[in-house]
């Protein structure tokens, strides 16, 4: 049984403004005030490549990255800077890199540098994870119509018997889910045994950080509280606060500061949508 608790969003915000890097405090800003900064803060418009993408591990003069481009996306969105020439850069990066089966995978001069398993673009298992992140990132695009179906058509392919897709089974299976219900909708076969499968899945070892990375991505398609898996995780997240505020990262992950940001954001997207719904 989950003991349920309440999160405590005063010492969550206050550890992000002590312990966050500069960026991490303008999204908190952004997050609070639900108002853009009046431009792309330096430090990340200064890492964007000329072909619009961002660098591995975000690093200045390094080739650019499916991932870290997506990751950059993901915090323009959260600036709400979703129309800002530099996404619209990283946007038309990512649809340059699809392939005609629809498959996103990193450049082979990537391999230069000791990437991680989900990165390498001779695994087939990172086929899959990164053509997932990629469509899940090109769902708020208004362009990428032709891209998501393509995607989704071969990550269908590579669904298994239990409903979640191949190789790196729950990170992957998540981060899918938005553009399955996008393209195929919520009532299709593939999208339910899809959440399905992480239902199945779940577990008190996931850690906070898949907890939260779930969530974004069930909450960004559209299922709430009323969802058996969503509310589920939430009641998991709830007891991962740590005493100074914190939710932790998982090794080699983001920092605890960017896990604790997103779990704001989950929290301040499920008080909205049950105000929402209370109002209705």
């Amino acid at each position: 049984m989950i003991m349920r608790r309440e999160i405590y969003l005063p010492r969550a915000r206050e550890f992000v403004e002590r312990h966050g890097a500069l960026l991490e405090r303008a999204r908190l800003a952004a997050l609070r005030d639900g108002l853009p900064p009046k431009e792309v803060p330096p430090e990340l418009a200064a890492l964007q490549n000329p072909d619009g993408g961002f660098p591995y591990e975000l690093q200045p003069s390094r080739p650019s990255s499916l991932n870290h481009t997506a990751v950059a996306l993901r915090w323009l969105r959260e600036l709400h800077l979703s129309g800002s020439p530099a996404a619209g850069g990283a946007y038309a990066f990512i649809l340059s890199r699809q392939t005609r089966r629809g498959i996103w995978r990193e450049s082979a001069e990537l391999q230069a540098f000791s990437l991680p398993l989900w990165m390498d673009p001779e695994s087939a298992a990172g086929d899959v994870y990164t053509t997932a992140l990629c469509a899940r990132t090109l769902v708020a695009h208004v362009d990428a119509g032709l891209a998501l179906d393509r995607a989704v058509i071969w990550l269908q392919a590579h669904q298994g018997h239990d409903g979640l897709l191949e190789g790196f089974k729950l990170h992957a299976s998540w981060r899918a889910v938005p553009a399955f219900l996008h393209m195929l909708g919520r009532n299709a076969r593939p999208t339910r045994r899809l959440v399905a499968g992480l239902g199945e899945a779940l577990n008190d070892a996931w850690t906070s950080s898949m907890l939260a990375s779930l969530l974004h991505c069930m909450l960004e398609a559209g299922y709430g509280l009323r969802t058996e898996l969503v509310s589920r995780a939430w009641a998991l997240l709830q007891t991962r606060q740590q005493p100074d505020g914190s939710f932790a990262a998982d090794e080699g992950g983001e920092g605890a500061a960017d896990v604790t940001l997103t779990v704001l954001d989950i929290a301040r997207s499920l008080s909205s949508s049950q105000a929402a719904h209370n109002a209705g």
